[in-house]
């Protein structure tokens, strides 16, 4: 199980560079063509609600430039290290339709986590939530300021029975091939017995090959699962957590439920995502 294609969205995050290490790893483990989508900051009239002067316009597009241009030599110095093919492309317009276009034709899209501090092309929350929703393919958030993972070999997969849950499993299938060992969590407050269906995802990975074991939670407590599945995570060293991205309301709050919100704010592992 490999895969073929993945997307890297770089930006000029202080913490960019790390991710497209971790990328270029990534492609490189899985023989996989590597493509550099970066979104250059375009400056515009309004900036947070105040029209630019042109001194700050032309600053801003300055900065932009410059680091544009250290991202790509980055980009293809990894690219040779790893001895992968890689694409670089720097296309305007709207940063999350742009991103869910180029992802459409990859087998994972990687991303910074939301709101990274410092630089003027991050992705926020909500441009995650977009490129989540209109990609069609899993979306994998990596934390800044921690050290990633050489290679993906303990993953925790978030479950409840429901069809995100299931779709994730899928969506990370290639990923869940490569793991040494998986642990399939359910959370569960309510008394009486563990879900069944719990018990019938580890019977069907086991069916392929796949080492998983199932962990049922049962506690009475406030925490938020997100708070639960973090914490299982470091407990477990896990390299990846894989969760279905889904919640409550209209538009991005079908995305972004509370679990979802927590584990993009605090993760300390890569967060792959699935709607």
């Amino acid at each position: 199980m490999s895969l073929r294609k993945i997307c890297v969205h770089v930006d000029d995050t202080a913490t960019g560079a790390a991710r497209l290490r971790f990328s270029a790893e990534l492609a490189r483990q899985h023989e996989a063509r590597l493509s550099g989508i970066y979104l250059p900051h375009r400056p515009g009239a309004v900036h947070s609600g105040q029209l630019q002067s042109s001194g700050e316009h032309f600053q801003t597009e300055a900065h932009s430039r410059t680091a544009l241009q250290a991202a790509e030599h980055l980009f293809s110095k990894l690219c040779a290290e790893a001895d992968i093919v890689g694409d670089w492309r720097t296309p305007y317009g709207a940063a999350p339709t742009l991103l869910a276009n180029a992802a459409r034709a990859t087998d994972l899209c990687i991303v910074g986590q939301p709101d990274a501090p410092g630089g003027v092309a991050a992705l926020g929350l909500d441009g995650l939530g977009d490129v989540i929703r209109w990609a069609g393919v899993p979306v994998m958030g990596v934390p800044h300021n921690v050290t990633l993972p050489r290679e993906i070999r303990r993953i925790v997969v978030a479950w409840n029975g429901s069809r995100e849950a299931r779709r994730a499993i899928g969506d990370a299938w290639q990923l869940l091939g490569r793991a040494q060992d998986i642990q399939i969590v359910s959370i569960d407050r309510a008394p009486g017995e563990d879900d069944p269906s719990l018990h019938d995802i580890v019977r069907l990975m086991e069916a392929h090959g796949l080492r998983a074991t199932p962990v049922s939670i049962r506690e009475d407590t406030e925490a938020s699962d997100g708070v639960q599945l973090l914490s299982v995570a470091e407990a477990y060293q896990a390299d990846l957590i894989v969760m279905g991205a889904y919640g409550h309301g209209p538009t991005r709050e079908l995305v972004f439920g509370g679990a979802t919100r927590t584990l993009l704010k605090h993760m300390s592992t890569p967060v792959l995502l699935s709607h």
